[in-house]
């Protein structure tokens, strides 16, 4: 039975010219009125694309998106407009394959413009739809990596004004890099971890949640950025972060905190330095938030940190103190250095290893035997 669909496209070249009509700005100076003429010189990759997106698609959805890529490319529109059309294109865009379909019409072209736009909203807007497009979307990442949206939203985090317009691009770059090994080592290339250390330092709430998010879920992943933050020093930057009084963005700097000390032992030697001071702090931000619900989460961070530390300073007098021998038995404590020359034994009532001098190169046996 023939399709029905009164929504399926008939004329491929028409909606074809429509689309290219669009986003002329992108393809060339001028586009010929002959959709004929615009298929045969077109790459043939982008030809494939074009076509496949518009047999996937109705013609009241493509013509949709393309009047948004039209409204959003033009300089005569007015903003109110185009801060609606990102918003439309957010509810048309949800879908994987219809995001994958924008970019192949030339979508992605606004987005670019509305990210360097001089009004905060645009550059808003966009970086939030970068964001929700880019999202579990392989195809997509790649694509705003390879034409360069990364270096734009860095600068927008950076530099950018509008605090709303940071925390956008810091949320469009944990989407582009988080769980993409080629948006990671882009990012590190770009030295954007810095970058997100200094959001997480600023005085921006949603930033250093963002950031401490963002930063902790790639530590678990990636032990060589693990160890580039702690030459960076960020250790040292949360447990400054811990010495204010206790707010809510600190349970996401506790978080990343355990983070970098469960994947480094040269981030726990570093946090747990009592030059550092942190189980002092720890214990402050610990009386303050106790009994107060909104800061349980910060609490039970503190407490698991304050006990990894207790830890470490009883394996620190543990491994730097030798065992000192007696005539007498002694038990020899966790990761102790013990001398040669020494009986040695298994208590069998406590379990405990224990030692002391040899007395006249006789073994146990033979002074049981004397007794």
């Amino acid at each position: 039975m023939a399709d029905q669909n009164p929504r399926q496209p008939k004329d491929m070249k028409g909606l074809l010219k429509f689309c290219l009509e669009a986003t002329k700005e992108e393809d060339a100076p001028a586009i010929p009125d002959n959709p004929d003429h615009v298929l045969n010189s077109m790459d043939p990759q982008r030809r494939e694309w074009l076509e496949d997106a518009l047999k996937g698609m109705s013609v009241d959805i493509i013509e949709q998106l393309a009047n948004g890529i039209k409204i959003l490319m033009s300089d005569s529109t007015d903003l109110d407009e185009k801060e609606e059309t990102l918003d439309s294109l957010e509810d048309w865009l949800g879908n994987i394959d219809m995001a994958m379909n924008f970019h192949k019409i030339g979508g992605f072209s606004c987005l670019k413009k509305s990210l360097i736009s001089p009004h905060p909203s645009l550059r808003t807007g966009s970086a939030h739809l970068i964001a929700e497009i880019s999202q579990n979307n392989e195809y997509c990442q790649d694509k705003f990596i390879k034409e360069g949206f990364l270096d734009l939203l860095c600068k927008q985090l950076e530099e950018d004004s509008d605090e709303a317009c940071r925390v956008k691009a810091l949320y469009s770059i944990s989407c582009l890099c988080r769980d993409y090994p080629p948006g990671h080592e882009a990012f590190s290339k770009l030295d954007g971890w810095s970058i997100v250390v200094r959001a997480i330092l600023s005085n921006i709430p949603k930033l250093r949640t963002k950031g401490c998010f963002f930063l902790g879920v790639t530590c678990s992943k990636h032990e060589e950025t693990v160890i580039e933050l702690t030459k960076m020093g960020l250790v040292q930057q949360l447990v400054s972060i811990l010495q204010d009084p206790l707010d809510l963005t600190h349970e996401h700097v506790l978080v990343l905190l355990v983070t970098l000390i469960q994947h480094s032992e040269a981030a726990r030697s570093e946090a747990f330095d009592p030059a550092l001071g942190i189980e002092g702090i720890l214990k402050e931000r610990l009386t303050e938030g106790r009994g107060k619900e909104e800061y349980m989460e910060s609490c039970i961070h503190i407490n698991n940190l304050i006990k990894l530390c207790s830890e470490q300073e009883t394996s620190s007098v543990n491994t730097n103190t030798e065992f000192i021998p007696s005539n007498d038995w002694k038990e020899i404590q966790p990761n102790q250095a013990i001398p040669g020359g020494l009986h040695v034994r298994i208590n069998l009532e406590t379990g405990k290893k224990e030692a002391k001098l040899l007395q006249d190169n006789k073994t146990e046996d033979e002074e049981t035997a004397d007794r």
